[in-house]
């Protein structure tokens, strides 16, 4: 299902619960309170004279699906109404105020659908209700879930219980190819060591194991006169000794039997298709266990630290956190044992003014002793808001930038408002690469947002939507952050070789300069056409489209951060317009699909 498809469910299931609670509260407040209750107030829904009728059928034979769940969700009014599909599986949704309305279908066990999707676990794209205008014919296609499972085996070759099973895929972030989860793909396996996981999407996965045991200090190991013993009803000879049991998380084995991401097997699904089989022969490694010293760079007095051990981005199918505090003489030890896997060693203070030591190991079965963490004051830069407008320039005082990580590590760094002369200070800063995004505040409501980022200067150098180096020993000095209220926009409309509107694509905008192929970027953008495919890119505010060198592109969906993939938008780039945008320029581009 996709995220969409699964939040217009769980937005149903919300309104649900809280009508339950509502009652459940009344009658407990009646209890208290034996007076009449008024009705609370609830403002009618607004009523119209559209409509929308349309039909869910299954993608592969094209038949009708029965009784499915139906959501129509209005984007600007907030209309909200469920129905079921009929026996023909046809659903129809009345009295429609004018409003763009996404529609999504759920039954199992097919995958959750939205209007205008042409694959899959994709965005759908809004039908559009004006004039009171009947809208019908909207057809839904629904994909049936694929499937995998397997056996999980011991070193011996025996089903072996209690692994958690995980589906996860390879995504593209920041020039790195990750393993990223997907919902529904972490299952247990069962007492025979089975495990099944459905409800896939059709993709290439990567299955891995993790298994899990509870923390237990040891337990007795019997002899076989003990057991004699206890068969005839008498008490053991003695204490028996105690055997150290395993514990704490073991490191990932994936398909069909390594302990290397790199090296794992994919296995490509296609609709509705059951991979049986899927068996992954479990192998044993010994945990990592991690110990060192703390220390101040100067000798002064040790603050109050705690370090922490996090799991390394796209290292694990899993993430593992782990804590330990230092002693008064900077001693400190990981307790829990270190699955094996690249990790994170921090060592910090309270408060964003607190001094840090950050350390990147690689646990391998291996003890890590002796890691040495030298604090440091926390990184800090001085920056400067500037505005070039044609308008009247907004107040600079009181507003906060948005500075990340471009990777995130578990850095918060700390933004003061700005001054009355644009100046702030940003602190509790990690080396690493950082970003610039959004915008401030520039007006007096939401709607009156005019003003976006225009150009960001490190050191006299353009950095405007590229990654900031944070350095100890190479600090920026000079931080300007432009804003300015020329925008650009890129509008037209989808239309068919008969010249109809499409809406069942997506429109898709990305740089031709590579070096902007940035996660979760501003110059990677995406909309779906409305039912007439009349779509537009780009705008005001927070959603300016920086001037530059474009490819524009239709293509049948994208899912969730495929725009930042480079293999993906490679694949795109020879079927590609290219426009260049001018500082506020607008520009028409319309866009005909065969």
């Amino acid at each position: 299902m996709s995220r969409r498809s699964a939040w217009l469910i769980i937005l149903v299931m919300l309104v649900i619960f809280a009508m339950a609670f509502s009652d459940d509260a009344a009658v407990r407040a009646q209890q208290r309170d034996t007076r009449p209750v008024p009705p609370p107030s609830v403002p009618a829904a607004p009523i119209g004279k559209g409509s929308v009728a349309g039909t869910a059928i299954a993608d592969a034979a094209g038949g009708p699906i029965a009784y499915a769940s139906v959501v129509l969700i209005g984007a600007r009014t907030g209309v909200l109404k469920v129905t079921s599909t009929d026996r023909q599986g046809a659903f129809s949704f009345a009295a429609l105020p004018d409003d763009r309305y996404t529609i999504g279908v759920s039954k199992l066990p097919y995958l959750g659908a939205i209007a205008g999707a042409r694959r899959p676990a994709r965005p759908g794209s809004p039908v559009v209700v004006a004039g009171g205008a009947a809208v019908t014919g909207v057809t839904i296609r629904m994909t049936l879930g694929a499937s995998i499972s397997g056996t999980l085996l011991d070193e011996r070759g025996r089903p072996a219980s209690g692994g958690t099973v995980v589906a996860q895929q390879r995504k593209m972030q920041n020039g790195e190819r990750i393993l990223v989860s997907v919902p529904g793909g972490i299952v247990q396996a069962d007492d025979r060591g089975q495990y099944r996981i459905h409800g896939l999407p059709p993709g290439e996965y990567v299955v891995s194991v993790m298994s899990i045991h509870a923390t237990i200090s040891g337990f007795p190991a019997l002899t076989d006169a003990d057991v004699d013993a206890v068969l005839g009803g008498q008490r053991p000879s003695g204490p028996p000794p105690m055997v150290p049991a395993v514990t704490g998380p073991q490191s990932p084995v994936y398909y069909p039997g390594t302990t290397r991401s790199a090296d794992a097997g994919g296995i490509v699904l296609g609709p509705g298709e059951e991979r049986q089989n899927v068996d992954i022969a479990w192998q044993p490694s010994t945990p990592t266990r991690i110990s060192g010293v703390v220390s101040t760079a100067d000798g002064s007095p040790l603050p109050q630290v705690t370090v922490t051990v996090e799991t390394a981005s796209g290292s694990s199918p899993v993430s593992f956190g782990f804590g330990a505090r230092v002693g008064p003489d900077g001693q400190f030890s990981i307790a829990q044992a270190v699955p094996s896997g690249t990790y994170t060693v921090l060592a910090r203070g309270n408060g964003p003014q607190a001094p840090f030591a950050v350390a990147r190991v690689e646990a391998t079965g291996t003890d890590i002793s002796g890691l040495q963490l030298v604090l440091q004051p926390p990184l800090q830069i001085n920056g400067r808001i500037a505005t070039a407008g044609t308008g009247r320039q907004p107040p600079l005082a009181g507003h906060r930038l948005q500075f990340s990580e471009l990777i995130p590590r578990g850095a918060r760094p700390q933004i003061s408002p700005s001054s009355t002369t644009g100046e702030f200070t940003i602190t509790g800063l990690l080396p690493g690469q950082y970003m610039f995004s959004g915008a401030p505040f520039f007006g007096a409501s939401p709607d009156s947002i005019t003003w976006g980022i225009g150009s960001i200067t490190v050191d006299g150098r353009d950095a405007t939507d590229r990654a900031i180096d944070v350095r100890a020993d190479s600090l920026p000095k000079e931080l300007i952050v432009t804003f300015t209220d020329q925008w650009q926009e890129v509008s037209g409309r989808l239309t068919n070789a008969q010249g109809a509107g499409v809406s069942d694509y997506t429109m898709i905008i990305f740089p031709t300069d590579e070096t902007y192929w940035l996660y979760n970027s501003r110059r990677h953008v995406t909309a779906q056409p409305d039912t007439d495919g009349r779509y537009r890119l780009g705008g005001p505010g927070p959603a300016m489209l920086p001037a530059g060198e474009y490819y524009l592109a239709a293509v049948t969906d994208v899912s969730k951060d495929e725009q930042y993939d480079a293999a993906f938008l490679k694949s795109i780039v020879p079927a590609s317009l290219k426009i260049t945008l001018a500082p506020g320029q607008k520009v028409t581009q319309n866009v005909r699909v065969q």
